[in-house]
């Protein structure tokens, strides 16, 4: 059975915006009150989006559509109208371009009001209101939203004005399958497994260290082991969760995201950091560029309130430190520590 590890929704809203590439959102949540986040207000922000869309008139494009038609127009399909030729009907394969609001975008927004007014975690009312506005986008073809969905969208100052909701569409999107895997939001918290929290967490500190600081490139780094053998490919990949580099300042970080619901490992009586996450970090630290000041960092989400702050140090060169990071902090706290520790 896997164990849960609450934190507040706010929080959880928060880091879903910056893995999806709109930290703006995380900001305004930071100016509402706490006890007004829910499930259902990020539906509700949705809804009012979507009200604001259709009332300035939808986003349209030109699309290409096949038909068969008695009537040549646009471009005749020679291999499709190929049978009917043949058999001598009066029918002939065209494909013509449409300028029609059944676009990528607005689908999604379709398929976002269904997902919420199907939702058992938004409130009545606000899925009847959803459900009201998918009904009016009737002319919109249904589609099933998944990841690939929204990596597919992209802006230009055309459609500019459909970022937030496209952004929100994808926040809703994760939030769903989040409750979907864990199955126990309450109103202002949901419990999530260590590994669907490792790996949310490992996303949202690659997204924020590249957005929130200029002074390092951020990448996820694969190493190669520097050692000699006969087959070197049954040696394990080295990756990192990130990997921090300031060029000019002959400068590296490695950071990794590890997630436990009790940070120490206990072994007769006497707890410790767990052994493989160290043995793993100190592994990236020696395979970085000699020349480097090396610095490796593990960061643990956790709800102390006493937060965790240990340095060792190798040589002048190397340092490792270790830190926790209280989710159960305000959003504002929680980002000042992340760029304190850097």
């Amino acid at each position: 059975m896997k164990r849960a590890f609450k934190v507040p929704i706010r929080n959880v809203f928060c880091m879903l915006s910056y893995v999806n590439d709109y930290p703006e959102f995380a900001n305004e949540l930071s100016e509402v009150d706490e006890e007004l986040i829910t499930y259902d207000f990020l539906a509700k922000r949705f809804l009012k989006v979507c009200n604001h869309l259709i009332k300035n008139g939808l986003l349209r494009n030109y699309i290409t559509q096949q038909e068969e038609t008695n009537v040549i127009s646009g471009k005749m399909k020679i291999s499709d109208s190929l049978p009917f030729i043949i058999e001598k009907r009066p029918i002939v394969v065209c494909e013509k371009d449409y300028f029609s609001a059944n676009i990528l975008f607005n689908q999604i927004m379709r398929a976002t009001l269904k997902s919420l007014y199907q939702n058992p975690h938004v409130k009545e009312l606000t899925r009847k209101e959803c459900f009201m506005k998918w009904e009016q986008l009737e002319t919109i073809d249904d589609i099933e939203l998944t990841r690939e969905v929204f990596i597919r969208i992209y802006f230009t100052r055309h459609n500019i004005h459909y970022k937030s909701m496209i952004h929100l569409a994808r926040l809703l999107y994760e939030c769903i399958l989040l409750s979907h895997k864990e199955g126990d939001w309450s109103l202002f918290s949901v419990d999530l497994s260590e590994t669907t929290m490792n790996k949310m967490f490992e996303d949202f500190l690659f997204h924020f260290y590249r957005i929130e600081q200029s002074e390092y490139s951020v990448r996820s780094e694969v190493m190669t082991w520097n050692l000699t053998g006969d087959n070197k490919s049954l040696l394990p990949t080295m990756r990192t969760d990130l990997t921090l580099t300031n060029q000019r300042k002959n400068k590296q970080i490695v950071i990794d995201a590890k997630f436990y619901k009790n940070i120490f490992q206990r072994y007769h009586d006497k707890n410790s950091f767990h052994s493989n996450n160290l043995y793993q970090m100190f592994a990236y630290m020696m395979h970085q560029p000699i020349e480097s000041e090396v610095r490796g960092i593990l960061i643990y989400p956790a709800n102390q309130v006493n937060e965790l702050q240990e340095t060792y140090d190798w040589d002048e060169r190397m340092r490792l430190e270790i830190h926790s990071i209280n989710l159960n902090s305000s959003w504002k706290e929680i980002k000042e520590r992340l760029l304190k520790i850097l």
